[in-house]
C-alpha cells in the first residue's frame, strides 16, 4: 500500500510538472499594426508597384507598402522549447533556443536562433535579430517576413529632390520610372515616403523572399492574405454581409451574431488549401466586409456554395 501511495505521489509531480510546462508555453506574434493611426505617407517601407505597364496614360502608379514584422522584446529574449511562433504566417514550434554573439561581444546576443518542430524546408532557418527601436525582426534563410500595410497612389512628377538607389548608384526619377516593370518583388524595393511625396527608392535583386514550390502546386496560405486584406485588428472588426445578385448586384443581409463570430474565425484562423474549379458566377454568393470601427475597410470575403471565390475560380478552405 505504501509503495502505491508513493507510485501515485510521483505521478501526480509529474503532471504537475507537465501541465506547468504546457500552461507556461508562449504564444508569440508579430507586434500588430493599428491601421487607422498607421501613417503611409511618412516612413520607410518595402513596397511594390502596381500600374506600371499603365504609367503613361494614367500619369501614376500604386505603390503597396510593407512593413517589416516586429516582435516584442521580452518575449524574443525569453523563448523556450514549447513556445510556439508565428513567422511568415505560419506557427513554428520552438524545440531549442540558440543565442549568437560575436567573439569580442560574447554577452551582447547578434540574434536568437530556434529550432522548430516543423519543417523549415529551403528557408533553413529561422532566427531573431535586434533592431534599434528595442523591438526583432524576423529572419528566414535570407530575407525578413512582412505585412501588408496599405497601398498609396505616386502622382508623377516626382519630387525634385527624388532620389533612386540601383545597385548602390544614385540615378535620377526617369531611370526609376523605366524601371518600374521590375518592381514586383517587395523584399528586395523600399522607399521613403515624406509629407506624402515619395522622395527615395532603394532596389536590388536580393533577397528573393520565400521559395514557391519547385513543382508548382499551391501553396496553402491564410484566408486574410488569399482575399489581399489586412491581417491586424479582425479580432475587432465590424462584419457587414451582402448577397449578390446577377442583376441587382449586392444587397445588404442579416446575420446573427453566431454566424458573424463563424466568419470572422474563417478569416483570422481559416487557410485556403488547393484551388477545385475554374467557376466564375456573377451573382448567389455571400459577401463579408471587415472594417475597423473607425471605418478603415481590413477585408472582403466572398463565398459560393462552401468555397471562397478567387479572381479565377473557386478554392477550398479548412477552418
Amino acid at each position: 500500500m505504501k509503495q502505491n501511495r508513493v507510485l501515485i505521489a510521483i505521478l501526480l509531480v509529474i503532471l504537475a510538472l507537465a501541465m506547468t510546462a504546457c500552461a507556461s508555453a508562449a504564444e508569440i506574434r508579430p507586434l500588430p499594426l493599428d491601421h487607422d493611426t498607421l501613417d503611409l505617407e511618412n516612413g520607410v517601407f518595402n513596397f511594390s508597384v502596381q500600374g506600371a505597364d499603365r504609367v503613361g496614360k494614367t500619369g501614376f502608379f500604386t505603390a503597396v507598402l510593407y512593413r517589416q514584422d516586429h516582435y516584442d522584446r521580452e518575449q524574443i529574449r525569453n523563448l523556450a522549447p514549447g513556445d510556439t511562433v508565428y513567422a511568415n504566417d505560419r506557427k513554428w514550434t520552438v524545440t531549442e533556443v540558440v543565442i549568437h554573439s560575436l567573439a569580442e561581444t560574447p554577452d551582447v546576443p547578434t540574434d536568437y536562433e530556434i529550432y522548430t518542430e516543423e519543417d523549415l524546408g529551403e528557408e533553413e532557418y529561422l532566427a531573431f535579430q535586434p533592431c534599434d527601436d528595442g523591438t526583432y525582426i524576423a529572419v528566414m534563410g535570407d530575407w525578413h517576413p512582412l505585412t501588408l500595410a496599405g497601398s498609396v497612389q505616386v502622382k508623377l512628377p516626382l519630387p525634385e529632390d527624388f532620389v533612386y538607389v540601383w545597385d548602390d548608384a544614385e540615378q535620377d526619377a526617369e531611370a526609376f520610372i523605366d524601371d518600374l516593370e521590375f518592381f514586383g518583388n517587395p523584399y528586395n524595393k523600399e522607399c521613403e515616403f515624406r509629407n506624402g511625396k515619395l522622395v527615395r527608392v532603394v532596389s536590388d535583386d536580393y533577397p528573393y523572399g520565400p521559395r514557391e514550390p519547385e513543382d508548382g502546386r499551391f501553396q496553402p496560405v491564410p484566408v486574410w492574405k488569399f482575399c489581399h486584406g489586412f491581417r491586424d485588428g479582425l479580432g475587432t472588426a465590424v462584419i457587414t454581409a451582402y448577397t449578390s445578385d446577377c442583376e441587382e448586384g449586392p444587397a445588404k443581409a442579416e446575420i446573427t451574431p453566431e454566424e458573424a463570430e463563424e466568419i470572422r474565425r474563417l478569416a483570422m484562423n481559416g487557410t485556403v488549401t488547393g484551388k477545385v474549379s475554374d467557376e466564375m458566377v456573377t451573382g448567389g454568393t455571400w459577401i463579408y466586409s471587415f472594417e475597423t470601427p473607425a471605418g478603415t475597410h481590413l477585408l472582403s470575403i466572398e463565398l459560393y456554395k462552401g468555397r471562397i471565390v478567387g479572381s479565377d475560380g473557386m478554392y477550398s478552405y479548412e477552418k
